[in-house]
């Protein structure tokens, strides 16, 4: 009997663990107006690159040193509430090893300061598992991008596109471009009944 008790501890304690090392996606918090929004997020030191539809897209100084894709967060400003990018979810998905916890605390503050109270999305996954994501098998993994084009070739193309939302040039050198989306592909989230994860567009490329 005590076998067994001592066996169903160890496994609680374990579950415990495990749920306490998920990570939530994105950080949820109380409705408000986008106007709203922009303002407190400009007061509490982000820039504001892009707004498109009811996403702002933002980016700080802290946000910037990872020279990374989280350079930037999308805030989606719905009816139900806003959404954004958890910066500790997509650091270690980005950065791997390099990430190192409480790098985003400055961020965190700000984004509280900006939206109120935030608790975690149901969207989650273990801390051991975000390094070694990727999408699909047979897709690259983060710390094996793929070279199209060279910087001067890619600034060039900048220039007075009109499919360009934003860039923001990083500390190593590298641009992050944010693409505006076709008004088609814009309306797939709506098909998919998932207007409440918009957040995740405008895609972007580094």
């Amino acid at each position: 009997m005590k076998k067994i008790i001592t066996s169903l501890v160890i496994g609680l304690l374990l579950t415990v663990s495990a749920v306490a090392q998920s990570i939530p996606a994105y950080l949820v918090g109380a409705s408000a107006s986008l106007g709203d929004v922009e303002s407190k997020l400009k007061t509490n030191g982000f820039e504001i690159l892009a707004t498109t539809d009811n996403v702002v897209t933002i980016t700080n100084d802290e946000l910037k040193k990872t020279n990374t894709y989280v350079a930037t967060l999308h805030v989606y400003v719905g009816k139900s509430g806003v959404r954004v990018q958890n910066p500790d979810y997509f650091g270690l998905a980005y950065l791997g090893d390099k990430y190192k916890q409480g790098q985003f605390a400055t961020t965190l503050e700000a984004l509280k300061k900006s939206l109120g109270s935030l608790k975690g999305s149901e969207e989650k996954l273990g801390a051991d598992e975000l390094p070694d994501y990727h999408f699909m098998m047979g897709m690259p993994y983060f710390d094996e991008p793929i070279t199209v084009a060279n910087k001067a070739k890619i600034y060039n193309q900048l220039q007075g596109n009109d499919n360009i939302l934003y860039s923001v040039s990083l500390p190593n050198g590298t641009i992050l471009v944010g693409h505006k989306l076709s008004n088609e592909t814009s309306k797939f989230l709506k098909t998919l009944k998932q207007t409440h994860n918009s957040q995740i567009l405008p895609y972007e490329a580094l």
